[in-house]
């Protein structure tokens, strides 16, 4: 079975945030060798035709600014548990990220309509669908 390509998107902009944030430069060279891996793996999707290197860009840009505002949001929310939030600007923030993954969770979907390949999430009674 062929990895479907939103999850290699989606996997690649985590691991673009990652070497953007952390400090470790041996974690960056190791993060730098799987994301050319994701690279090669989303470059075979654009040379068979299946999407094109703009369509890639512009879904990368969209995840990239989803899981960056999920990242963010999550340190606000252990910054919450060190004592610097109250317990309301907490929940404001659980939420926050609840509809930031949601947006997430589209932009994959859309992908998977786009390519054919791959699974839509389907949410049942989840507020984040």
């Amino acid at each position: 079975m062929e990895y479907p390509l939103d999850e290699l998107l989606d996997k690649r902009s985590i691991i673009q945030l990652k070497i953007e944030r952390i400090d470790d430069e041996g974690d960056k060279e190791r993060l730098k060798k799987e994301y050319e891996d994701y690279v090669n793996a989303i470059n075979e999707f654009i040379s068979k035709g299946i999407c094109t290197a703009e369509q890639v860009d512009e879904w990368h840009k969209q995840l990239f600014g989803a899981n960056g505002k999920t990242w963010d949001l999550e340190t606000n929310i252990r910054k919450g548990q060190l004592g610097d939030m109250s317990l309301e600007e907490v929940g404001k923030t659980a939420i926050a990220i609840r509809e930031s993954n949601g947006a997430r969770v589209r932009i994959k979907s859309a992908i998977v309509r786009k390519v054919g390949i791959g699974y839509e999430d389907i949410k049942i009674n989840h507020a984040s669908g």
